[in-house]
This record gives C-alpha cells, sequence and structure tokens, in this order.
C-alpha cells in the first residue's frame, strides 16, 4: 500500500530549493504507481514509478523560488497517486504548501486634487511601499461628513454613479446613505493605482460639500484609509 503526505515549508526570500514529497509503501513487493503532480503555476505533470521489492520510500522533488514579494495567500503544489499494478492506494492526494513569510505592503494615499470645482475629477494616488505578487486591495465606501455639508448623489456624475451602484442618483441623498461602494485595487507587480470621483455642474449656489472615504484594513488590527475630498462651485475653487 502507498500513503502521500502533505509537507509544509517556508518560501525564503531568494534562491530555488527542492522541497521533497514523500510517498510511504508498505509491504515488500514489487508494483508501479503513476504520480500526477499540479503546480501553483497551473503546470501538470505525470510520470510512471517502479516500487522495487523492499522500497518503503518515494520522494518526489518540487523546486520553490524564494522573493521578498507578498501573496495573500499560500502557493500549493498537488500530488494525486493512482495505483497502477501490485499496488493499493491509501493516502491518494498530498502535496507541498509554501507559506508566503514576506509582509503585506504599505498602502499610502496622497491627494492629486481633493479640493476641485464641481463638475472636476476628485483624485487620489494610492502608492505601495513594494510590489506583489497579489493584487492589495481595501473595500469602503463614503461614510457620514461631520459639520459641513456633504456631496449627494446628483453631485458626482450620473453615469459613473450608476455604474457603480447599479442604481439612480434620483432622489438625490447623501452617498453616505446611498450604497455606494469602492475598492482600491493595485494590481499584481505593480506600485499605484488613482482612486477617482467625477463630479457634476449644476445650476445652484451651493457651499462647499465633502466627500468622506473610508476603507477598511485587510487584517483586524490593521490600519483604516480615511481619504477627504472637498467639492465648491464651479468658478469659485479648483
Amino acid at each position: 500500500m502507498s500513503d502521500l503526505q502533505g509537507q509544509t515549508y517556508e518560501e525564503g526570500d531568494s534562491g530555488t530549493q527542492t522541497f521533497q514529497v514523500p510517498v510511504t509503501v508498505s509491504g515488500d513487493g514489487p508494483g508501479s504507481l503513476r504520480l500526477f503532480v499540479n503546480d501553483a503555476n497551473g503546470t501538470s505533470t505525470q510520470r510512471l514509478v517502479t516500487v522495487q521489492p523492499g522500497q518503503h520510500k518515494i520522494e518526489i522533488p518540487v523546486q520553490v523560488t524564494g522573493n521578498t514579494r507578498w501573496s495573500s495567500r499560500p502557493r500549493q503544489t498537488l500530488v494525486l497517486v493512482k495505483a497502477v499494478q501490485g499496488t493499493v492506494a491509501g493516502r491518494y492526494v498530498g502535496g507541498l504548501t509554501v507559506l508566503d513569510d514576506d509582509p503585506e505592503p504599505t498602502v499610502t494615499v496622497t491627494p492629486v486634487a481633493d479640493e476641485v470645482a464641481e463638475g472636476g475629477v476628485l483624485t487620489w494616488r494610492v502608492t505601495l511601499s513594494a510590489v506583489a505578487d497579489d493584487g492589495v486591495v481595501r473595500l469602503g465606501g463614503p461614510v457620514a461628513v461631520a459639520g459641513g455639508s456633504e456631496l449627494s448623489t446628483t453631485d458626482v456624475d450620473a453615469e459613473w454613479f450608476r455604474r457603480q451602484t447599479f442604481d439612480g442618483p434620483l432622489p438625490a441623498r447623501p452617498l453616505s446613505a446611498s450604497g455606494l461602494r469602492m475598492t482600491i485595487y493595485v494590481p499584481p507587480g505593480q506600485l499605484s493605482t488613482e482612486i477617482t470621483i467625477p463630479t457634476a455642474t449644476d445650476t445652484e449656489t451651493e457651499p462647499a460639500e465633502q466627500v468622506r472615504l473610508r476603507f477598511t484594513p485587510r487584517v483586524p488590527d490593521g490600519s483604516e484609509i480615511t481619504i477627504v475630498g472637498t467639492v465648491t462651485d464651479a468658478g469659485v475653487g479648483g
């Protein structure tokens, strides 16, 4: 009988390491097995292995290249064993789990245009402290403004609002009461992106209005990201 075992290792910061996934064999007779290996990159290989009389262990080499880029999940190589001749598969699924040992990049937000006249585009730049192997995501949206006037659903571009919410801007209501959700997403291998809110013009005379965006941390002990933008009457600010 053959039993496939699972192994867990840390990735490391550089170089390529070869780890072994063991298959234990009980009994002393000859036989053969077919091994299927699906690695973390989606590549699948298979090979036929002959078990010699008295052989009690087969090792499947798996190469792992370390780096200093953060990943949100471990990399897994899945190994399956199928009995072919003279053997019986016991535990037939196992493999290798490589734990990411790099810290998640720090997210910094800086204003590009955080005060605009109506009709302008509020813009902030999001920058990571380092590139990552996975996309860096933060979810959030507008929250109520304490003191002062809040940007409403009719103060932003109507088509943009519909794409974000699948809802119409009328009746006018504060953005924090609209169900608007926004996402910070920096793609894998990139250092920055931008958050934008296109605003709309109207014929009303209004005081400056604010939008306050709050993005939750990815982990419970992380830091919130808060962004504030101001929109003034056309011809007054920007």
